[in-house]
């Protein structure tokens, strides 16, 4: 019997700080090998495209299967995760993903912020108001002692609401900029976009500042600039054979010479010590984000385990066979 969780459930059951620590963990497990994350898959169908994410977490004993539709459904449409049992293959779980996909999203960020942003920023520039914007936010407050927030976006009467929104929320004033300059004073920027265009421009970045990147997962999207990657010391991404398909900073820069992928770290590297030497004080650091299905096995698994032991959610006979 499998146990479906709707979008209030996965609110109500799982924090940001549950969430940092669920994908901290599979990072680490991802760095000691014991992960297998194949790149996602996209289907194009004549009213858009679906994308195919999976990925098996052996000492969780999980694997989890997502289902994402493009923009051109209603947003409520095809997006569905299936948390499967790896002994088994019985279905654990069928999870709707808009929440458990904004939390594993930031969670990963906490995850970068807390390895690569130095120990003081207190901090945040955030470029964009949406969904994901808020729970970066709510993700970098989490591992770092954050006293002020900018932030900027299109829309003044979106942005108004988002810090007031933000604000009560977290108990930290989170600011409307008048100006995108006025980001760069802050100790980590954080870029939420869909923009084709960099929101991100080296020449303003500061010295020891850290960088979330978390909107471009795809080619024609690019939220920072080639200056931002000559001036990092330290670029990170949570997989890089997705990085290689869909980042197109890091593939322009690659082909530019600036650096090589042997230069990109995976978190889950990170962990484990290497390039740890990189990071100083003065060092900027760059956590270009994709969401990768790992994220998914470990966050999944958090909210169904916390489902079971809540006794939250409903349960939808789904048998194999």
């Amino acid at each position: 019997m499998a146990i479906f969780l709707s979008e209030a459930d996965i609110t109500s059951l799982v924090t940001i700080n549950d969430a940092i620590d669920a994908v901290g963990e599979v990072f680490k497990i991802r760095g000691d090998g014991d992960v297998i994350n194949p790149p996602r898959q996209q289907i194009d169908i004549p009213s858009g495209y679906l994308r195919l994410t999976s990925a098996i977490v052996n000492p969780m004993k999980k694997i989890a299967v997502k289902v994402s539709s493009s923009m051109v459904f209603d947003s409520d449409s095809g997006r569905t995760l299936l948390l499967i049992d790896a002994d088994t293959g019985r279905v654990d779980a069928i999870i709707e993903v808009f929440r458990l996909g904004a939390l594993r999203t930031a969670a990963a960020s906490g995850v970068g912020t807390k390895l690569l942003a130095r120990d003081d920023a207190d901090s945040i520039g955030v470029f964009g108001t949406g969904r994901q914007a808020k729970t970066q936010i709510a993700a970098v407050a989490a591992v770092r002692p954050i006293k002020k927030v900018l932030a900027i976006g299109r829309n003044k009467e979106r942005l108004k609401a988002f810090c007031a929104d933000m604000t009560a929320e977290l108990d930290i004033p989170v600011i409307a900029a008048t100006d995108p300059l006025e980001l760069y004073e802050c100790a980590v920027l954080v870029a939420a976009t869909t923009s084709a265009e960099p929101v991100i421009f080296g020449e303003h970045l500061k010295p020891g500042t850290h960088i979330n990147a978390i909107g471009a997962n795809r080619l024609e999207r690019r939220e920072m600039d080639d200056e931002v990657l000559r001036r990092c010391a330290l670029v990170t991404v949570d997989n890089k054979v997705q990085a290689e398909k869909e980042s197109a900073v890091l593939l322009r820069a690659v082909e530019q010479g600036t650096l090589t992928w042997d230069d990109v770290l995976e978190l889950g590297d990170f962990m484990t010590g290497t390039g740890a030497d990189k990071r100083t004080s003065e060092a900027i650091t760059l956590y270009n984000s994709h969401g990768v299905a790992m994220e998914d096995v470990a966050l999944a698994t958090k909210a169904f385990e916390l489902a079971q032991e809540k006794g939250v959610g409903t349960k939808v006979p789904f048998t194999l066979g």
